[in-house]
């Protein structure tokens, strides 16, 4: 005999064998009105052609029987196995829901096993409440209105359920609801990126939130990667104002950055920053062509730094404050600076020993790459600035000898034909002015850098080469005829001809400070209109 209760219209897939057994004249009949948790029984000589109950998937089980938006897309996107389509588009429709005012619920799903138990709560085992907190793959979302109010999200996914949660410490005003749901898109983004199979970091969307508004953002997501052996990986995120920081680690290595964006009086123009970016973008490139670093940590460092430097701005009135930097900087102090917010990042790939005849023999990847801003002194009249640039590539890494054809080394001496190549780079630029009874009396600016590889080659196991190459490089140079007052033998030049003069020369300048991490770039940079006692090799 077969009992059915009624089923909501959007609950998933209902039982087709039931729908065979039932007569005409009752489906013919009028629907009585669905009850959203109500719960579908079959018995075993109902279902599937006389198949046994076992190979039947009993119906979801629901904590909630409220219909909803987040509901709507949690039965969409539970059938997908992949991380990332089990969570696919449930942030944003979370988010969507607290711009509508609705920011405490809580929903949860499970998939019971095949059983010929009438009670599926017996058969499951478990109530789908259960599944928040624990899940396997699991996002949180935290948000802190400038108000105080704390908003929290949290989805997470098991083989088979699924759970959110919203709750909000207080009331939120129109405004922090509207603030909450512009975030919608960007925090689906996130939650995107790491549910693909090789994890990306997408922040943009997020970092975009209105400072006016909320107070900060914090995300955590705890994603198992499925395969031959099982790992997790994990994102953690962190915004305010002044301070920005991203952790990454998973199978291929892990990545940290913090971004202090605190001193506003030393941040560039939107132009001057998204030249100082781009700058950085070549510099992380060329590290990992160098150090054959892992192109998936690669794109993420360049996606968190960029998305970590966006949303900040100097301010358009410069003050004393200092909650936006210690002096009042003049366009000659900015000029020697970056224009990006003081910043430490590293990565540091999973090392891995792919040569069975020489264990000491590792392929391995650790860039550093920081800034550091430095302002003091008495007075306005009698202030210092400083700013120092470093980066440090340590590298090695196994290739073959054959271009083109890939590089197998077994535990015979017939596969060990290959080079084995070991990096240490070094880069660094200090720029810096002076000022005393409020005239420039200093102004520097040093670039330094090494480069060592150290390159073994063997041919059927036996050493056939070893040799070091390495590169240094100094450039010191004086910058007071150039930020200083003008040139002799410039008194016949127009006011509006000097103007014109000095603001070239003060972009020229910006663009000489950036951080260079190979030295024939250098050397060409300065060769120009450096003395040649101010540049060394």
């Amino acid at each position: 005999m077969t009992s059915i209760s009624p089923l909501s219209s959007w609950n998933s897939a209902p039982s087709r064998a039931a729908a065979a057994t039932s007569n005409r004249a009752e489906a013919a009949a009028p629907s009585p009105v669905s009850t959203p948790s109500s719960i579908v029984a079959l018995s075993p000589e109902s279902v599937n052609d006389g198949k046994p109950a076992a190979f039947v998937k009993p119906p979801m089980v629901w904590e909630s029987a409220t219909r909803d938006k987040v509901s709507e897309a949690m039965t969409k996107s539970f059938s997908s196995y992949a991380f990332g389509g089990r969570f696919s588009g449930l942030g944003a429709a979370m988010l969507g829901q607290a711009k509508l005012g609705n920011y405490n619920f809580s929903q949860a799903m499970r998939q019971p096993p095949p059983s010929t138990t009438p009670n599926i709560y017996a058969a499951s085992g478990i109530a789908p409440g259960s599944l928040h907190g624990n899940g396997e793959d699991r996002v949180s979302l935290s948000i802190t209105t400038k108000s105080g109010v704390e908003v929290k999200l949290s989805l997470d996914s098991q083989g088979d359920g699924l759970a959110v949660n919203m709750t909000t410490s207080g009331d939120l005003s129109d405004a922090e609801a509207s603030a909450l749901g512009e975030l919608a898109k960007g925090f689906q983004e996130a939650i995107d990126g790491m549910g693909q199979s090789m994890p990306k970091i997408k922040l943009e969307g997020l970092m975009q939130f209105d400072q006016q508004v909320l107070e900060s953002v914090k995300l955590h997501a705890e994603v198992k990667v499925r395969g031959e052996t099982e790992s997790t990986q994990t994102l953690d995120f962190q915004a305010d104002g002044a301070q920005r920081k991203v952790s990454f680690s998973g199978e291929a290595g892990s990545l940290d950055l913090k971004v202090d964006a605190s001193a506003l009086n030393t941040l560039g123009s939107p132009e001057r920053q998204a030249k100082a970016l781009g700058s950085y973008m070549k510099q992380f490139d060329q590290a990992a062509s160098r150090g054959h670093g892992d192109a998936g940590l690669m794109a993420m460092l360049k996606d968190s730094f960029t998305a970590l430097h966006s949303n900040t701005a100097a301010p358009q009135v410069a003050t004393d404050n200092p909650a936006t930097g210690k002096w009042r900087l003049a366009a000659e102090d900015k000029s020697i600076l970056t224009g990006l917010a003081d910043f430490s990042a590293s990565v540091s790939q999973t090392v891995k020993f792919s040569n069975p005849m020489r264990s000491a023999e590792k392929d391995g990847f650790n860039y550093e790459v920081s800034q550091k801003t430095e302002q003091a002194g008495a007075s306005q009249d009698e202030r210092s600035i400083r700013q120092q640039q470093q980066s440090k590539l340590s590298a090695s890494y196994h290739q073959t000898l054959v271009p083109g054809v890939p590089l197998r080394l077994l535990d015979n001496t017939e596969s060990q034909n290959y080079t084995y190549h070991q990096i240490e780079d070094a880069a660094s630029s200090e720029a810096q002015v002076a000022y005393k009874d409020g005239k420039m009396v200093k102004a520097s600016l040093r670039q330094e850098g090494s480069q060592s590889e150290h390159v073994m080659k063997y041919f059927l196991g036996k050493l056939q080469s070893d040799k070091t190459t390495p590169g240094n490089f100094s450039v010191l140079r004086d910058l007071l005829p150039v930020l200083g007052p003008y040139k002799s033998g410039e008194k016949e030049m127009t006011p509006e001809a000097r103007l014109e003069q000095r603001k070239q020369a003060l972009l020229t300048l910006s663009d000489d400070v950036l951080l260079q991490s190979y030295a024939g770039q250098t050397i060409s940079l300065w060769q120009a209109d450096v003395p040649p006692e101010e540049a060394v090799r």
